[in-house]
């Protein structure tokens, strides 16, 4: 093992592909650790409240990649429906599997298991809708129904990535941007 990793770095990038890939009621610390490769007392050191502060943390993250994506696919287009159809093109495009959103399987069981796993989430989706709003508006759109076409944007997005990623046909999101232009 390398003694200049970032195991902090290593911790939160593993939890989060975890937490994208099987939610956190099913990830378990050992299975973290050794997929990671990084120690217990490693994770304890720099999480100290353990997996929930790690959780807590890869959503961040997984939430900052999204809205950096989104971002920069809603300012490279004309208006914002082209900028929702690259955003699907560029996270979740043709050819790959749909891995769906990174945040959507702890926030769907975060309501039960923990409400500060459920605020980061709330937090990335209000993150994204934001943006979304923002360039509805810089597109004209008047102040009070940028918000709602925003809303109803980020429910298309996220409604064709879950049903990609259970049905696993990449079609739902084509569709998504074919109602986003």
């Amino acid at each position: 093992m390398a003694r200049n990793r970032d195991s902090r770095a290593e911790l939160v990038q593993t939890m989060a592909r975890l937490l994208r890939d099987q939610g956190y009621t099913a990830t378990g610390r050992a299975q973290l650790l050794a997929e990671s490769g990084v120690s217990n007392g490693s994770l304890y050191h720099h999480f100290p409240g353990g997996m929930e502060e790690l959780a807590e943390a890869a959503l961040e993250a997984s939430g900052a990649v999204v809205a950096d994506a989104l971002r920069e696919a809603l300012d490279a287009a004309p208006n914002a429906g082209e900028g929702v159809a690259r955003f699907l093109d560029v996270a979740w495009g043709a050819g790959k599997k749909c891995a769906g959103c990174p945040i959507a399987p702890t926030a769907l069981e975060s309501p039960i298991i923990s409400p500060r796993l459920r605020a980061v989430a709330a937090r990335c989706f209000d993150e994204w809708e934001a943006l979304i709003t923002a360039r509805l508006r810089a597109d004209g759109w008047p102040d009070g129904s940028a918000p709602e076409a925003a809303s109803a944007a980020l429910a298309l997005i996220e409604g064709a990535l879950l049903l990609g990623r259970v049905s696993g046909q990449l079609s739902h999101l084509a569709h998504a941007k074919l109602a986003a232009l």
